[in-house]
Parts: structure tokens; C-alpha cells; sequence
């Protein structure tokens, strides 16, 4: 008890200026451990300095997305592509996005740069994209420069350049190449590269080819109302069209689109009619895509014969929008399929080329399409190179079959240029990366492709275009003179069966059988199975590739559309019916939902002796509409209860709907006894009235007044 005591009173006696020092003694211990904890993490906290480490960590390449909500990046992007000449000032554009809730504050934006070049493609892929369990070895990095940047807002973005001094940081002394480069500062750190072209480059021969297709669709045609959406001064084929004018680019063309146009004749809109106009006189060399781009491989590895094709497209036209030329004596007419699918002239479109979509086509696929064609055809199967083994530079062939070798990681770049959109510092960011490619793959031939982008800007498919036929001694070169090269044998590696979109494609094939046994019953079939042909095509789109549960959806809602269609006409079952005369019609309501009439026979028939039915009905339905149809049924002398089985056929005898069973209630005799009952009540009746009319005619005379007599006067008034 006297140490506690003792120890309060020894508390007691501690002054506070004792205790304040005390306090402070332990806040300069706390802030010295801040400082040293400060100085261990600012190397790592501050990316700048990572970089110039011997062996800094990986940093972050630019974002897809970048700027999404809650994430600050950074973009970094290399002015004129990433082209650097020898000798010249280099200038790399930071942009900065932040997205977070919270200012970025003021700091410094870094640019380093490391002197040891990447040597091949494959190297510049991962730089730029490193997977994320990738195991780097970095080279060295200096700083080259930097500049000082304020606090960014929430939400804000700003754009930094950043000037690397040629002569000061001896950008001079850089052989031809493609060099790493980091850009760090706040709101993160990215990678990109710059190239030192060549300045002796020999010539060489290059080939880019574009599509022009418009996206995923599930409806064969596109209708006038999209026409007009995508052909408008900022819609997405008018991009395609004025990115390629004027450059050498190869065009891959959807028939699908200019015979939409084509089809609706005067109906269609002026914007597209201008489209199409301006496509057909453009001199660029092209070649047709598959209807709706469909996919090839899966066509093969469904097991077809051919290639699927449209069966016709007369029924999307309509007569009156087509007018006779003038001074012509042959009536207006709409342009055959061969007409309304031609993408370019003779002179400019290349026959029997196949472009199935990137890493779909194995040895199976190269060689059916080359045994289905003509015998008189060339083919030319376009493939990329990563699935291609063998010293065959771009015209190759896999057995008799012969291909066309694309570059796959340019045309991966090419591609992310193009869908990069409007969006400059990505679309700068990605050019740089498709230069560096481009000076990486050789001095052979080359071809690439800018492989249908889910979106793309006029501005990003130029550049694509320029980073290729503007490279170091890029000589354009067409189609027709790859073609007559001699090819080299090659090996195409094995690519297995996407089992989805064949199951999908064989029901499809499974369910246009149906439908065309079923239109059996239109006046004009065609409307029907015209329209699910190229709705099929349009379904196993290569542009459904890149969004399978968007497919997934489309596909389970045609199925659903074709139940619906193969329940669209049938018969109105009304219950049973009171069959009450001899001889007498039966009314069957006859339903038809589709936007098509119908001519149909309507059979009918029962086993009671009872009644005599009309066997056979014809029947003319109109467009969405129930029509009633009488059917003449004689009964004999009997009563009770029977049925009538009703079933609509085509004209070629095949069932349409289900059958329906009618219940009857007969009572024939019933007509005679009413009748009977009928006539005896009108007997009676008028047979009653005689009655009583004599009956008061007797009345009043024996009820004459007596005295009437005695009045002379009052008699012969009333004579």
C-alpha cells in the first residue's frame, strides 16, 4: 500500500514542463520513424525514380479505358506516330486523367528512356502489354526530361509535352530502332515506345486491306432508317469511306450493305444512294466479303458443301420504287441478286477471295474452301501469320490451296488504332506501337489488315492506313499482283471447331428446313425463306465474335421467332357447336399473324354416318387477319354427340398448324318437329280467331235490345 501511495506521490511531484518534454521527446522518435519509413517507400512511391533504377518495376501500359470512374492513368503518347528522326527533337504527350474522387496533386511528369532497342515484334508486345505473371528483365532507363504539373481536379484531364532534347540528351546517337520509353508523374505511369526509321530503307512492297461491314445484325437487310444512321455525314460507313479515299487500301466489302441500298430503288435514303455512289467510283482495288461477313469456318465445320449464299432478295423490293429508263419499252423491273450484291466494278473487284476471320481457319477450312469453288476459280484464302509455319513470306500455299499471309501482330495494332476512335491520345498512343511493328517486321513483303473494329473513327482508319504505306520505302501493292506470285508451301496449324456457333449454325440449317416446308403455304414462300437465309448469314456474322453473350441472346431469340412463325397460322378452335338443321354451314375461324397472305385448303372429315361434310375448303387468308371460312355439313336423321377434325394444308399438300377437333351437338330431326310444332300453332291460332269471330257475331245478335222495335225512328236511323 505505501509503494502505490508512494508511487502517486512521486507522480505528483512530475512538473508539466517535465512532462512536455517528455512528449515531445517521444513525437520526434514517432516523426524520425516517419522519416525513415518516407525515405525507404519514396523510391517505390515515386515512379519517376523507379525507372531510373538499373532495374525498375514494371509499370502499367495506358489503359483501354482510361479516365473510368475511380481510376486516375496516365496515357503516354509520342507526337507524328512515334516517329523520331535522326537528329530531331523528340516530344512525348502526357495526358493525364483523373477519375478519382480526389485532386491529383501538383508534382513532376518524368519521361525516361532506355538506349537498348527491341529487337523484334514479339519484344514490343511485351513491353507494351506485359502479361501479369511475366517474369521481366528490364534494361536501364535515364530521365531525359521533365516538367512540373499543378493539381488536377476530380474528373478533370490535362495534356503534358514533354520535349527530349535531341542534342542535350543525344538522341543523335541513336541507331535505327525501337527504343522503351516511360512517362510517370501523378496519376500513374505508362509505356510506349518511339522508332528511329531507317534512312536507307530499301523498297517494299505493302498491302493493307480494310473492311466495310456494319457490325452485328440479326435481320438479313439493313432498313432505310439505319441506312440513313450509318451513311450521315459522321455515321460509321461514311468514316470508312473517307478514311480509305485517296489512299491505296484494299477494300473487303459486305455485299449485305450496298444491296440494301440498292434494293429499296427510289425509296432509299439520299445519304446512302450517295454512299454507294461514292464507293462505286473510288478506284481502289476490293474484293466481297461472305453476306452479312458471315463466318467461313463455321460453315466448313458445319459440314456444307458451299458456302451459304442468298437465295434471292426480290422479296425486300418493292416494283414501284424501280422505274423504267427513259425511252425504254421493257416495264421497270428490280435488279437481279447478281446486280444487287456487286460491290465494285469488273475493273476493280477481285474474284474468289475468302477472308475468314483471324485464328478460325485450320487446314480443314483453307482446303474445303478451295475444293468447293469452280473449277475455273483462283481462290485466295486470306490467313495470319501466327498460324501459318514456314518460310512462305505473304503468298503461300497448303497443299493445292493458296493463301494470302497477313501480318498478325501489325494487324493487331492497325486494329487497336482503329477502334481507338476519337479518342487522340489513345489513338496516338497505339500509332506508336503499330510504327514500331512496322519497322520491326522486315524488309519482305508485307500485308496486314485492319480486321473489322467493333468501332473506328475516319481520322483513326487513316492513320492506320498512313502507318503502313507511309513507313520507310513502303511500296503499295495490289491484290492481283500477290496473287500472281509464286507461292512457297507452307504449314497451317490446327485450329479446333467452335463447337457453339457450329451447333448454332445446324439448327439454324435444321429449323430453314422447316420454314420452307412451312411457307409452302404463302402465296409467295420466298418472303419467308428469303428472309431467314439471310438472316442466318447475318447471324453467324464474324462481328458477333468479340461479344458471345450478346450472340447467345440473338441466337435463343430467333429460335423463339421461328416457333412463333411456325405457329402463326392455324385454326380457332370454337368449342363445340349445336348442329340443329339438316343441312348447314359451319363457321372455322381460320387465324393468320404473319405480314404475308396465305392460300391454304382446308380439309375436313368425321367418322359419323350422320353427317356428310365437305371434304376440302380453299381458303385465302389475308396479311394478319382472321378470316372466317364456311364450311357445308349435311345431316341425316339421328341426334347425339360427334366430332369434326378440321387441318389446314398447303396447296402442296403439306400440314400447317395443328389439327383441331370441333365437338358437335346433333339434333337434325329437330327441324322437322319445329316445323310440325310450328304449323300447329298457326292452325290453332288462326283457327281460335274464327272461333271467336263467331262467337261475337252470335253475341250480338242475341243481344239486341227488345224495345229496339217498338222506335220506328231509331230503327231506321240505324238501317
Amino acid at each position: 500500500v505505501g509503494y502505490r501511495s508512494g508511487s502517486r506521490a512521486a507522480m505528483t511531484d512530475i512538473s508539466p514542463a517535465t512532462a512536455r518534454a517528455r512528449r515531445g521527446r517521444r513525437g520526434a522518435r514517432v516523426l524520425g520513424w516517419l522519416a525513415a519509413a518516407a525515405i525507404v517507400i519514396a523510391p517505390l512511391a515515386s515512379p519517376a525514380a523507379a525507372v531510373a533504377e538499373t532495374s525498375p518495376s514494371p509499370t502499367p501500359s495506358a489503359s483501354p479505358t482510361p479516365g473510368a470512374p475511380g481510376v486516375a492513368t496516365l496515357i503516354a503518347a509520342p507526337a507524328s506516330g512515334g516517329l523520331v528522326a535522326n537528329g530531331s527533337d523528340a516530344v512525348i504527350s502526357v495526358d493525364q486523367r483523373n477519375g478519382s474522387p480526389r485532386a491529383l496533386p501538383a508534382g513532376t511528369v518524368s519521361v525516361s528512356l532506355s538506349r537498348s532497342a527491341l529487337t523484334s515484334p514479339q519484344a514490343v508486345v511485351d513491353w507494351l502489354r506485359p502479361a501479369e505473371d511475366a517474369d521481366e528483365t528490364l534494361p536501364v532507363f535515364e530521365e531525359v526530361a521533365s516538367t512540373d504539373v499543378t493539381e488536377l481536379a476530380a474528373g478533370d484531364e490535362r495534356a503534358t509535352n514533354v520535349s527530349i532534347s535531341a542534342t542535350e540528351k543525344d538522341l543523335v546517337g541513336l541507331a535505327p530502332g525501337v527504343y522503351p520509353v516511360v512517362a510517370a508523374g501523378p496519376g500513374g505511369s505508362a509505356r510506349t515506345v518511339i522508332t528511329v526509321p531507317r534512312t536507307d530503307a530499301p523498297p517494299r512492297s505493302v498491302t493493307v486491306i480494310v473492311p466495310v461491314t456494319a457490325g452485328a445484325r440479326t435481320s438479313g437487310m439493313l432498313t432505310a432508317a439505319e441506312l440513313s444512321e450509318l451513311t450521315a455525314e459522321n455515321g460509321a460507313l461514311s468514316a470508312v469511306l473517307d478514311a480509305v479515299t485517296g489512299t491505296p487500301a484494299v477494300l473487303a466489302v459486305d455485299p449485305a450493305i450496298v444491296a440494301s441500298i440498292r434494293v429499296l430503288g427510289s425509296s432509299a435514303p439520299a445519304s446512302a444512294t450517295g454512299w454507294l455512289t461514292s464507293l462505286m467510283s473510288l478506284p481502289n482495288e476490293r474484293f466481297a466479303l461472305q453476306f452479312g461477313d458471315a463466318d467461313l469456318a463455321t460453315q466448313v465445320h458445319a459440314g456444307l458443301t458451299a458456302p451459304l449464299e442468298p437465295t434471292t432478295l426480290a422479296p425486300y423490293a418493292d416494283p414501284a420504287d424501280f422505274s423504267a429508263s427513259a425511252g425504254s419499252t421493257t416495264p421497270a423491273a428490280v435488279p437481279d441478286l447478281r446486280q444487287l450484291l456487286a460491290v465494285g466494278t469488273a475493273a476493280n473487284t477481285v474474284r474468289d477471295v475468302f477472308w475468314p476471320a483471324g485464328g478460325t481457319a485450320g487446314p480443314d477450312v483453307v482446303t474445303t474452301l478451295d475444293a468447293q469453288a469452280d473449277a475455273d476459280a483462283d481462290v485466295l484464302t486470306l490467313v495470319p501469320s501466327d498460324t501459318v509455319a514456314g518460310d512462305g513470306g505473304v503468298r503461300a500455299a497448303a497443299g493445292d490451296a493458296d493463301l494470302l499471309v497477313y501480318d498478325n501482330l501489325v494487324s493487331a495494332e492497325l486494329a487497336r488504332v482503329a477502334a481507338a476512335s476519337d479518342d487522340a491520345p489513345v489513338r496516338s498512343a497505339e500509332l506508336a506501337a503499330a510504327t514500331a511493328q512496322v519497322a520491326l517486321s522486315g524488309e519482305t513483303p508485307i500485308v496486314t489488315t485492319i480486321d473489322r473494329p467493333a468501332a473506328s473513327s475516319r481520322t483513326s482508319i487513316r492513320a492506320a492506313i498512313s502507318a503502313v504505306t507511309g513507313s520507310a520505302g513502303a511500296t503499295p501493292t495490289s491484290l492481283q499482283d500477290l496473287r500472281a506470285a509464286a507461292p512457297a508451301q507452307v504449314t497451317v496449324a490446327d485450329i479446333p471447331a467452335a463447337a457453339d456457333r457450329v451447333a448454332a449454325l445446324q439448327s439454324f440449317l435444321a429449323d430453314e428446313e422447316r420454314l420452307a416446308t412451312f411457307a409452302t403455304a404463302l402465296v409467295e414462300p420466298t418472303q419467308l425463306t428469303a428472309r431467314e437465309r439471310t438472316a442466318i448469314l447475318q447471324l453467324i456474322g464474324d462481328g458477333w465474335l468479340n461479344d458471345p453473350t450478346a450472340w447467345a441472346t440473338a441466337v435463343a431469340q430467333h429460335e423463339q421467332n421461328t416457333e412463333s412463325t411456325l405457329d402463326a397460322v392455324g385454326i380457332a378452335n370454337p368449342g363445340t357447336i349445336n348442329f340443329l338443321a339438316t343441312s348447314a354451314p359451319i363457321p372455322v375461324t381460320v387465324r393468320n399473324d404473319l405480314p404475308w397472305p396465305v392460300s391454304l385448303v382446308l380439309f375436313a372429315e368425321t367418322g359419323d354416318p350422320r353427317l356428310i361434310v365437305q371434304k376440302t375448303t380453299v381458303v385465302e387468308a389475308g396479311a394478319q387477319q382472321n378470316t372466317r371460312v364456311d364450311v357445308p355439313v349435311e345431316a341425316r336423321v339421328g341426334s347425339g354427340e360427334t366430332t369434326l377434325s378440321l387441318q389446314l394444308r398447303s396447296t402442296a399438300a403439306v400440314p400447317i398448324g395443328a389439327s383441331e377437333r370441333i365437338g358437335l351437338t346433333v339434333r337434325a330431326e329437330w327441324e322437322s318437329v319445329g316445323i310440325t310444332a310450328i304449323v300447329v300453332v298457326v292452325v290453332v291460332l288462326i283457327a281460335g280467331g274464327v272461333i271467336r269471330t263467331i262467337l261475337k257475331l252470335r253475341r250480338r245478335r242475341s243481344e239486341t235490345p227488345s224495345g229496339q222495335n217498338d222506335i220506328p225512328e231509331q230503327q231506321e236511323n240505324t238501317e
